[in-house]
């Protein structure tokens, strides 16, 4: 059954087929190489009789030449050597035919060459016994020593020439031998290559015969699907047309007709017969459109409505492209969406984004009352009470003494809340642009600014190793004033005030506890000091706006400095936290991320 399953998957059939087709080449490749070795073998063979058959025809001129002169000795008869040992003509075609087969074979080639200085050296020896002999004072014993020494020579070469007869002939039996083991190898390779081929025809007839039997399947399923998408378009609230370009002939969908207010197939599916459910208003605009993009091929997108029978209005979106069919007709497909739930939602967000905006402004003109026309009255009652405090303050009594001292604290009170309101506001409404920031650096200039209060609290701050960061610097800046501020603020009256600022690493703890999944992504920034200190169950609390903890007189502020800093830190796609203990002290640890998650 998985084998069936696995042989009516057309991808897996496709790369199986495609191995098979691949090991058909593969075969036939070695086939062809079979066929070619074969040719090999017959050249070879060929070439070892030929070389056997070229040495045989040499001894054979060799032994006439020998015989004519023999004879010519005996005789004196001038025929037996006319027109021999003066041409080698014979000879030298042979020996141009032995190179020519041996070419190939250095050994065979070197061994033609010693075979062709013997000849050479043969001739030689038929010479100068011609010679001998045509003398007219013949030299018996010479001519016999030169008869002998020819002899021996003749002899010589014949038995080299037999060595490389016998040698080729070994070779040719040889590459006999590998012809028909080569043979054998080429008709089995022939055999499977053939098999296999019908194998592979066999297959694709079967698969094409199961394909058909999908292919009315997928038919049948087709049209299951096809009443299961025109469901879809009436869940979704869609329809869909089609205008084939070469007939000019619609089709529309049976939930476009719906969306028009009408019963599926109501009308004949034309341009004509549709104008009448678009809203007066958007046909000019519609019809236009569409047949721009009928011209110009173009895609088109727009909104518009209709209006039907009932006189109930809906919003649609239009969307229609263009591509080509099965028989390669161009077409223009188009899909209606029913958008009227999402226009009146749009419109009723608009209506909320104005007066949403409205109520920025209002925000925005409150701001500037905060930072600008509060200002300038308070510094006014700032101004008198100073000079009330010169000229005046002696001639109050006690009374009046601690009323105006409560009218001062009151007033400075105001002007740092007016302060820290612009302060929080400018961490909302305020530039963000991100910069790459040496923290060492900052903290230097915010201990300058700080140096009063520094003396004052007779404070010791100590600053580690801080990185360089990718951050807002004014925001940044603002951060490490209210934490350093706070805890001067915060500090112990009997006990020198000291305050560390450091980087340090996460924790596998923090990881878990905060939630972070890669520590790599974060700074962390510890800011400890020795005050005061807090129960750990206001640690979320005190970066609410207006929460203080404290409410002894002594301790003054808004409530809004640590709120400043939270913004700030979120402002960074960062988080703040705090751990205190009454009368110990608190840390704050800030966690800001790396450039890449800003």
């Amino acid at each position: 059954m998985k084998i069936l399953g696995l042989y009516k998957n057309s991808q897996i059939f496709k790369i199986a087929l495609a191995i098979a087709i691949v090991v058909v080449c593969y075969i036939a490749s070695v086939f062809y190489s079979q066929m070619q070795k074969l040719d090999s073998t017959v050249e070879l063979i060929a070439n070892s009789n030929e070389t056997q058959l070229e040495l045989e025809k040499l001894l054979s001129v060799i032994s006439i030449y020998e015989t004519s002169l023999r004879s010519y000795i005996i005789t004196k008869d001038e025929a037996y050597i006319k027109n021999r040992f003066l041409s080698r003509g014979k000879i030298e075609q042979n020996i141009k035919n032995l190179k020519k087969l041996t070419s190939n074979d250095f050994t065979r080639s070197q061994h033609i060459d010693r075979l062709k200085k013997l000849i050479d050296y043969r001739f030689k020896l038929f010479r100068q016994t011609l010679i001998i002999a045509k003398s007219k004072n013949v030299n018996r014993l010479e001519l016999n020593s030169k008869l002998l020494e020819s002899s021996d020579v003749t002899e010589m070469m014949k038995s080299f020439v037999s060595k490389i007869i016998f040698s080729e002939s070994a070779k040719a039996k040889i590459q006999n031998n590998n012809h028909q083991f080569e043979l054998q190898d080429s008709i089995t390779t022939a055999f499977l290559l053939v098999i296999l081929s019908l194998v592979i025809l066999f297959l694709s007839f079967n698969k094409m015969n199961v394909d058909i039997e999908e292919l009315k399947k997928a038919n049948d399923k087709l049209k299951l699907l096809n009443e299961s998408y025109n469901t879809a378009e009436m869940t979704a609230g869609f329809g869909h047309w089609m205008l084939n370009l070469e007939t000019s002939t619609y089709t529309f969908s049976d939930n476009l007709f719906r969306l028009m207010g009408v019963e599926p197939n109501a009308f004949e599916p034309n341009i004509e017969n549709t104008i009448k459910y678009i809203h007066p208003d958007d046909l000019d605009y519609v019809t236009k459109v569409h047949k721009d993009s009928l011209l110009n091929h173009q895609s088109t997108s727009m909104t518009f409505r209709f209006l039907t029978p009932k006189g109930e209005v809906r919003y649609i979106m239009g969307v229609g492209s263009f591509t080509k069919d099965g028989n390669g007709d161009l077409i223009k497909i188009g899909v209606n969406y029913d958008i009227t739930n999402q226009y009146k939602k749009t419109l009723e967000l608009e209506n909320n984004n104005k007066e949403l905006k409205y109520i920025n402004t209002e925000l925005e003109a409150f701001n500037n009352i905060v930072s600008h026309d509060l200002q300038e009255p308070l510094r006014k009652i700032q101004m008198f009470i100073s000079r009330l405090e010169e000229k005046e303050l002696d001639l109050l009594s006690q009374q009046g003494k601690d009323y105006f001292s409560k009218i001062r604290v009151a007033a400075n009170r105001m002007q740092t809340l007016l302060i820290d309101l612009v302060n929080y506001s400018r961490t909302i409404k305020g530039d963000k642009v991100f910069v790459e920031t040496d923290l060492k650096m900052v903290l230097d200039e915010i201990l300058q600014d700080l140096s009063s209060n520094i003396e004052e609290k007779k404070a010791a701050i100590e600053i580690g190793k801080l990185p360089t960061i990718k951050v807002i610097p004014f925001q940044i800046k603002q951060l490490f004033i209210n934490l350093i501020s706070n805890s001067l603020k915060y500090s112990k009256e009997d006990i020198v005030s000291q305050i560390k600022i450091t980087s340090k690493k996460i924790t596998e703890k923090e990881m878990r506890d905060y939630k972070i999944i890669n520590k790599e992504d974060y700074y962390k920034i510890v800011i400890t000091d020795n005050g005061i200190g807090f129960k750990q169950e206001y640690a979320e609390k005190i970066f609410l706006l207006f929460k203080r903890l404290e409410t002894d007189p002594k301790y003054s502020g808004t409530g809004l400095g640590l709120a400043i800093c939270n913004r700030i830190v979120e402002n960074h796609k960062g988080f703040i936290k705090v751990k205190g203990e009454p009368g110990v002290g608190a840390k704050f640890y800030v966690f800001i991320p790396k450039g890449d998650l800003l």
